[in-house]
């Protein structure tokens, strides 16, 4: 079944926020971009995850390296979901699908 991504790529969490609240009874999964990651860490993922707690929310760390503690990390702060590069070792690639199966999270593949 298809989903529909909004890519969050603001660069503040109260943007985000205000358009997360205009948009998520259309779309399935809200990304919190790469620049929010960047500019607020994890912590802003929290701040959204507190404020939609039903929301499925996508992190957007491009993983590469250190991929259990990443993950973990950004399940930790409220994420259902993270991105993981292609290029990555595939015991990276490995640990973060471990980690994500422990934690009881889909998997999505996309190419």
């Amino acid at each position: 079944m298809m989903k529909l991504q909004l890519a969050i790529d603001l660069e503040d969490i109260d943007g985000a926020i205000n358009l997360i609240e205009k948009t998520q009874e259309s779309v399935d999964i809200v990304e919190y971009g790469t620049p929010l990651v960047i500019n607020f860490g994890l912590e802003g993922l929290a701040k959204i995850r507190n404020r939609f707690p039903n929301l499925t929310l996508l992190a957007d760390v491009k993983i590469m390296d250190v991929a259990s503690y990443e993950v973990s990390q950004a399940f930790k702060y409220g994420a259902d979901i993270t991105t993981i590069l292609g290029v990555a070792e595939d015991q990276s690639i490995r640990d973060a699908i471990k980690v994500a199966h422990q934690a009881k999270k889909k998997n999505y593949w996309s190419i």
